[in-house]
């Protein structure tokens, strides 16, 4: 059909499988992702048990992770989840498959219990997840069917309004001949009239022509006073000219004091992102223990040597030894609700920093009592973990 668009077609042919195969890996993905952190936050239950040797870590390991999984109503729908829990040696603790010799040698002393928990953690565990749809599951070949439905339904309409397109083009062709037609019966009887009004505009002409002739005369008569006129509009002319010219000069001057300005700008502004460069590799080199945040670099390299000597060595404390450092205050931002500590330098110096999750330093900010606001405001505004 004319407005049956070909392209539909094979986009409903081919999406299908694509957007099905693409679902399957998100799903896939987001199920890997959601069971691994979930098994991280319930996985180990309560600790008490474990450092007390009432049971050990493999059993609770094993039962919490078991239960979880039973729980999971997208494993009885066809997900196939495989979950390794090892320690950093490589221990095996999910799933479990120690010995019956194991397994009698560790429980039999509530200590001996204890001190293999407490050995198991302190090596460090780690979880591994992988998440598989099964292709012959109810889920996917459900979400295949419906992929195809939907593209089915959407060739179905595309042919639905392809006819009713076409109709409306047939309807519509009959109308525009319709009116045509009326059109052509309207300029014929127009033609009539203009050919009335041709025989009474040359009479109008004439009279015109006569009356012309009269102002013509009177214009004569006036035309001194119109050449005093014009000498005016002249004289007026020629000063507005001469103030325009007065003005271009003048704005071509301010447009050359704003070029100036702009490259002295631009000098300053290659100065100040040299300065922030370098003391981000001096950095970078000396205080390995730290992180930095770029305006951190930025308020450093702003600072008077001064009062350089006296950050750097509290930056120094913070990456040797932080207890060192005596902190002003704790800064609780309304967006960021984590606590910043506040650190005073020759008087009128200021720096912020912050302990991540992993237990280390991120200097975030370093300036003056004149640039606090500015700083605090960058700080509400930072996206912390």
């Amino acid at each position: 059909m004319k407005y049956f668009p070909f392209r539909i077609l094979i986009l409903c042919i081919v999406l299908p499988p694509i957007i099905h195969l693409t679902t399957i890996q998100s799903m896939e993905k987001y199920l890997k992702e959601k069971y691994r952190e979930d098994i991280e936050n319930s996985y180990l239950g309560e600790t008490g048990p474990l450092f007390n040797g009432d049971i050990r870590l493999r059993d609770t390991v094993n039962n919490n992770i078991d239960g979880y999984l039973q729980k999971q109503k997208m494993i009885g729908w066809g997900a196939k989840a495989d979950v390794w829990v090892t320690t950093k040696q490589n221990s095996i603790i999910y799933p479990n498959i120690s010995t019956d010799d194991e397994d009698s040698l560790i429980t039999g002393d509530r200590r001996q219990v204890a001190g293999e928990n407490f050995r198991l953690m302190n090596e460090g565990l780690v979880i591994k997840v992988n998440v598989v749809l099964q292709r012959s599951s109810f889920l996917v070949i459900a979400m295949f069917s419906s992929f195809y439905l939907i593209s089915l339904f959407i060739l179905y309409r595309y042919y639905r309004v392809s006819a009713r397109k076409a109709v409306l083009e047939e309807m519509n062709r009959e109308k525009e001949i319709a009116r045509l037609l009326e059109i052509e019966k309207k300029h014929a009887e127009r033609l009539e009239a203009l050919r009335e009004d041709k025989h009474f505009l040359a009479g109008e002409f004439q009279r015109i022509k006569k009356k012309l002739e009269l102002d013509k005369l009177q214009a004569t008569r006036n035309e001194d006073d119109m050449i005093e006129e014009m000498a005016a509009l002249e004289k007026k002319f020629q000063d507005s000219l001469k103030l325009y010219d007065e003005q271009q000069k003048e704005n071509e001057s301010l447009k050359e004091i704003i070029r100036q300005y702009e490259k002295m700008l631009q000098k300053t502004d290659k100065q100040k992102d040299k300065a922030t460069s370098a003391v981000a590799k001096r950095f970078k080199m000396l205080y390995k223990n730290l992180l930095f945040q770029q305006r951190a670099h930025q308020g450093v390299a702003d600072l008077p040597d001064e009062m350089k000597i006296k950050a750097e060595e509290v930056i120094q404390h913070l990456n040797t030894d932080p207890a060192l450092v005596a902190v002003k205050r704790k800064v609780m931002m309304k967006r960021n609700p984590k606590a910043i500590f506040e650190v005073v330098f020759s008087y009128n110096g200021r720096l912020y920093f912050r302990k991540t999750k992993d237990n280390r330093i991120e200097v975030l900010a370093v300036g003056t009592k004149n640039t606090q606001n500015k700083d605090l405001a960058y700080l509400d505004g930072l996206d912390l973990d």
